[in-house]
């Protein structure tokens, strides 16, 4: 008899409980604060996407930025690095050299990010770059390899340290006091604006790195784009 009620109990609350609409409770102000939540999400996500500059693609392959380059051993930038020791046009046809020690890159458009990255320029002069080494070719510094195991440089009080390498970017050569370091990964470094000072440095820690020479940056840099 027991399970017999039960069975109608229920059989009734289920009658009664037909064409009623389900609520939450709290009545309707939780889910409109859901539904606002959700809408200001797919917003908050589609300026992300499309927010920031725009950029033209057509334009900005079209233009050619030009960057200064170094490697400083020590105490002072090697010197040689006029012509390329590669095939150009094999190795990027978006960049080239244009001076002892400046490059010439057409910043590339992907999905709205630019992607050009610092192996282009190694890659020009046929450098390898590794996070602890530098060998160059035949053509370059006499083929010199320049590793951090087998080099010292005086550090800022005169005493012979081990080396560390390094790479030192200045997005403005301009200004020649903010630069910004990178101690691995060279490669990928990006290079993202006309007038860039670049540094590939072995020195001692605590060494104060110069700009490279970025005198021919004065009638090159920012022409482009006026």
């Amino acid at each position: 008899m027991a399970r017999s009620s039960s069975a109608k109990k229920i059989a009734r609350l289920a009658e009664k409980g037909k064409g009623k609409k389900i609520r939450f409770q709290g009545g309707s102000l939780f889910p409109t604060i859901i539904l606002v939540v959700c809408v200001l999400g797919i917003a908050l996500i589609t300026y992300a996407r499309q927010g920031g500059t725009t950029v033209d693609a057509t334009a900005t392959a079209n233009q050619e930025y030009f960057s200064s380059f170094g490697v400083y051993k020590c105490n002072a930038y090697l010197t040689g690095f006029a012509g390329a020791a590669t095939d150009v046009a094999a190795v990027s046809p978006d960049a080239y050299i244009k001076a002892d020690g400046i490059f010439a890159w057409k910043p590339q458009v992907l999905a709205g990010m630019r992607t050009a990255k610092l192996k282009t320029f190694f890659s020009l002069y046929g450098i390898t770059v590794d996070d602890k080494s530098i060998t160059f070719p035949a053509t370059v510094n006499g083929g010199e390899t320049i590793t951090e195991a087998d080099t010292k440089c005086k550090d800022a009080n005169g005493v012979e340290q081990d080396a560390t390498l390094r790479v030192l970017v200045w997005d403005d050569y301009r200004n020649t006091a903010d630069s910004k370091i990178s101690i691995a990964s060279f490669d990928g470094v990006r290079l993202t604006d006309d007038g860039m000072a670049i540094a590939l440095a072995f020195t001692a820690d605590g060494v104060e790195i110069p700009q490279p020479d970025s005198s021919a940056l004065e009638t090159l840099a920012f022409q482009t784009q006026k």
